[in-house]
């Protein structure tokens, strides 16, 4: 697809003109790629912060090509029992850090298959979702879950919450952003002061990660929908830099190789 891309004339980390290609790809064996979409991703990394970063970001209109389908693992409800107990843990730990929800808001950021609002729910949070799939919108609200279809900064401007979200999850949600920090900072503006989000995704820093790339396994190289690899070290300096505080690491369960950050608002 011709100028599929908006091309990074900088990093979108730290701004520094100082980077170089990294590795190219085919990643026509990803589910998620099809026709008329380019069959190779180009890595870039950064020469100043080291950060691995694709060459450019999706036009709308590849958007709209890529998300022509929702795969497997994105539909609303899938494995509704199994994904009961992996979410549980994960509301857990937030459940842990800042009591009984008592109806406070959760905010979730890329819903995905909605295991995570439906448990919070079930712990007793008032949930609401943002999803750039209209269909998962659509299929969240026979569940009673309210949602909204666009990005954070859209649902920010356009949605009139009753009260400011307590927690803020961006689960595997980050690294699909042209630009993490802005989105970082929608979450920390609409957050309320000491609230928690939760942020997880690839940790490219993990020893699984270097035996990956050592061995010429490494399943994120082609991941299409990823604009970015972060290590624990990166994502820690950017959640500093947008007014957040890492305060708990887990190792997530949701996908491979993944981390899962909880960050106070500070």
């Amino acid at each position: 697809m011709e100028n599929e891309r908006v091309k990074y004339e900088a990093c979108p980390l730290c701004r520094s003109v100082d980077i170089h290609v990294q590795a190219k790809v085919d990643c026509t064996g990803n589910p998620r790629w099809h026709e008329p979409l380019e069959p190779v991703m180009v890595w870039m990394e950064c020469g100043a912060c080291l950060h691995s970063f694709t060459d450019g970001y999706f036009t709308e209109e590849a958007i709209g090509v890529l998300f022509e389908n929702t795969i497997d693992q994105q539909v609303v409800g899938l494995d509704i029992e199994s994904q009961r107990y992996v979410s549980a843990r994960m509301v857990q730990r937030v459940v842990e850090n800042i009591g009984i929800p008592d109806g406070r808001l959760w905010l979730d950021v890329g819903f995905g298959n909605g295991s995570l609002l439906m448990t919070a729910k079930e712990f007793g949070f008032d949930v609401f979702g943002v999803d750039l799939r209209k269909k998962n919108v659509e299929d969240i609200a026979m569940f009673g879950i309210r949602a909204h279809y666009g990005t954070l900064e859209s649902a920010r401007n356009e949605v009139a919450f009753a009260a400011r979200p307590s927690v803020i999850s961006m689960a595997d949600v980050v690294e699909h952003e042209p630009y993490p920090i802005d989105s970082l900072l929608s979450a920390r503006a609409l957050i309320q002061d000491s609230g928690l989000l939760l942020i997880s995704m690839p940790n490219g820093s993990a020893p699984l990660w270097h035996y990956w790339n050592a061995n010429g396994l490494n399943p994120y190289w082609t991941e299409i929908e990823h604009y970015h690899n972060f290590t624990r070290e990166s994502l820690y300096g950017l959640l500093g830099q947008t007014g957040f505080k890492p305060i708990h690491y887990a190792i997530s369960e949701r996908y491979r190789s993944c981390m899962e950050v909880l960050a106070q608002a500070v």
